[in-house]
């Protein structure tokens, strides 16, 4: 009698246990995401964040998005400008975005109007852009000319490249 309860406990303990162990893992599995991974699972705008803007940043992207004068932005290094960049790009202000694309003659591929056509689906979805822009803050300037550079950097995927122009009063 004792040896059959015994043989259903062990069957009983052997089931628990194998539940346990695949709860176990499956928690594992959670908690040793990537932070990509985190960022791109959760959506809630915070999270979606590449990088973090400094004080100096902060500033010139508010006062920017008030006027979008470019005499908030002197100053900013090529970087910078790039971060601000996105960073209107995933809080959907395109407008301030094209704000921040070249105006120098010859390099504007599209017009305003142009720009305010573009589709919400054809703009690239945060993961998309998490991925494409990853660590473009850590990148490197590559200057070519006096105007003209792109940012080299790491996306995790390989190199990439981020065009950068100056227009006329110097600023990226």
């Amino acid at each position: 009698m004792i040896h059959k309860y015994f043989g259903i406990v062990v069957v009983l303990g052997t089931i628990l246990i194998s539940a346990c162990s695949v709860e176990k893992t499956e928690q594992k599995v959670k908690e040793n995401n990537t932070v990509e991974d985190k960022v791109i699972v959760d959506s809630s705008t915070t999270e979606l964040n590449l990088f973090e803007l400094s004080a100096k940043e902060e500033v010139g992207y508010r006062n920017f998005q008030n006027d979008v004068n470019l005499k908030h932005l002197v100053g900013l290094e090529s970087i910078s400008i790039a971060k601000l960049y996105l960073k209107a790009g995933f809080d959907k202000k395109y407008e301030v975005q094209y704000a921040l694309y070249t105006d120098r003659e010859g390099y504007v591929q599209w017009s305003n109007e142009e720009d305010k056509n573009i589709p919400e689906a054809d703009r690239g979805s945060d993961e998309q852009n998490i991925k494409r822009f990853k660590n473009i803050d850590k990148g490197a300037i590559v200057q070519t000319s006096d105007y003209e550079g792109f940012i080299e950097y790491d996306s995790g995927e390989g190199t990439n490249g981020f065009q950068m122009i100056k227009n006329e009063e110097g600023v990226w």
